[in-house]
């Protein structure tokens, strides 16, 4: 029997395919499309995806709802206040529901949205005139799958602080990169066979559709069974306490990690303790849910603001003087140069001023007035979030606490699961062993070596096995390199190969 890995979502995703047949992949987008497939399908928890429209939301949604059968969800579009309520009989019959634009659905449906963000059924009561009595129609709790275009000040009104906390809430990647990304690839696409471009068979693809079936009718079928994470109380310090606002988005971190023990059932301990069934999750669970997610998660807890991050990365890193101060040779821009270096790189901001508010508020952006006018610049206290956890110790402390708190398994799940620990990689598809000198799930990724700008290019030329490496390099590369670095590349890689 086939064994599935994460990393072979990850591979879907790059290979997926339309109705019709004709490839749609997502690209540049793993981690978004990751933690949304998996908190989504298998743990059952609110998502939505805000962005800029055309950075594709939609894709990555469609993408996930292919890996179902149609009877499977049902898909709400613009829908008017009682519309909704005359398609109860196949909400009601959907296990998952679609909501491709939420900004767009009238304020009575978004509160039955929000109604079912609570677990509760909404229901609404109307006078039959051909029987002259009172009706009451019922629409059960679903799970919502939403998509949020940013830019329309309608939608966002509604779309509230009340609603997002019954969310988990990501973005997509709206730069030039990302855009000459995917450029790249649909040009490609037309001019080679699909065969060319793709990496994923059909019948892989339908074994992994089936393989997320199974899992899906096997925790429903389950429902007295319940997680339970050994090795969350060792996670603290990746946790940033300092905001209270983790206190309730660490569920969406712990529920992302309970995701993937779904996606690998078989390993899921299970044990019975004072009458009711529980299932262990394993420190490969915890590696994978924090590999796929961490970042997005401290950010969220630190109030980012939409695109926050986007901006940051406009700033070179500020260092800190002899007296504790940010030195001269920092970079200080003003909101118009921002706007500027914003939109050479692609950013499509039309009202940035919300967000360096934001920014500047959350500690990530200081700023300083010169001659009347803010200059803003990356404050040297605050570096890009990483894990802190060190793998080796959490997996002895996870061994004792095991002992101690679940000892009717404490010899077999240490056995099983806290000896030598291999893991695929969910991104990249490298093998790695968690154990001594377990790597941190942040770490896997290195700093590439001269003259690459990203570790993932390094790799890619050093596994490279045939075809057109400049023409290969300019397709796949996460950074941008010019005709001299690219001839670097080449020739180094060619006295390699000799």
């Amino acid at each position: 029997m086939t064994k599935y890995e994460v990393y072979d979502l990850t591979r879907y995703f790059h290979n997926v395919r339309k109705k019709d047949g004709s490839l749609n992949p997502i690209l540049g987008e793993d981690a978004t499309a990751l933690t949304a497939c998996l908190s989504y399908l298998l743990e059952d928890t609110n998502f939505v995806i805000k962005a800029y429209s055309g950075t594709g939301k939609t894709v990555i949604m469609d993408a996930i709802f292919g890996l179902l059968p149609e009877e499977f969800y049902h898909t709400m579009e613009h829908l008017s206040e009682t519309a909704v309520w005359y398609e109860a009989p196949k909400i009601n019959r959907s296990r998952f529901v679609a909501i491709p634009e939420a900004q767009k659905l009238p304020e009575p449906v978004m509160e039955v949205v929000k109604t079912w963000g609570d677990g509760r059924a909404a229901f609404r009561k109307r006078t039959d005139v051909t029987i002259g009595e009172t009706v009451e129609t019922r629409l059960n709790p679903k799970y919502v799958f939403m998509c949020v275009a940013v830019e329309n000040n309608k939608g966002s009104s509604y779309f509230d602080a009340e609603l997002e906390r019954r969310c988990m809430i990501m973005h997509t990647n709206p730069t030039v990169k990302q855009t000459e990304r995917v450029v790249k690839h649909k040009l490609m696409t037309a001019a080679v066979p699909m065969s060319k471009v793709t990496t994923m068979t059909t019948e892989e693809i339908a074994g992994l559709r089936q393989h997320i079936l199974d899992a899906i009718v096997k925790r429903d079928s389950e429902e007295a069974l319940e997680l339970k994470n050994p090795c969350a109380p060792f996670l603290f310090e990746a946790i940033p306490s300092a905001f209270p606002v983790s206190r309730s988005k660490v569920q969406y971190l712990l529920r992302l990690i309970n995701a993937v023990a779904r996606f690998y059932p078989d390993e899921i301990l299970r044990v019975n303790k004072d009458g009711k069934q529980y299932g262990l999750v394993t420190p490969k669970h915890n590696w994978l849910g924090l590999r796929i997610y961490l970042n997005s998660f401290v950010e969220e807890c630190l109030h980012m603001p939409s695109h926050g991050t986007d901006i940051l990365k406009l700033f070179p890193d500020t260092r800190l003087d002899k007296f504790g101060f940010a030195d001269g040779e920092t970079i200080r821009m003003s909101s118009n140069e921002i706007k500027k270096a914003a939109k050479a790189v692609g950013l499509p901001f039309t009202k940035l001023e919300p967000i360096l508010v934001g920014l500047v508020m959350t500690g990530f952006l200081e700023v300083d007035e010169d001659k009347g006018k803010r200059m803003y610049y990356k404050s040297p206290l605050i570096d890009e979030p990483v894990a802190k956890i060190n793998w080796s110790d959490l997996i002895e402390e996870t061994k004792e606490f095991v002992r101690e708190n679940w000892p009717e398994v404490g010899r077999e799940y240490t056995g099983r699961h806290c000896g030598s620990i291999q893991i695929v990689d969910p991104f990249t598809g490298d093998n790695i062993t968690l154990g001594e000198r377990a790597k941190r799930a942040s770490e896997v990724e290195t700093t590439a070596p001269k003259p690459f700008k990203a570790y993932k290019d390094y790799i890619y030329v050093e596994k490279y096995t045939g075809k057109d490496l400049k023409k290969d390099l300019l397709l796949h590369a996460e950074g941008d390199y010019d005709e001299k670095e690219i001839e670097e590349i080449y020739t180094r890689w060619s006295s390699k190969k000799s």
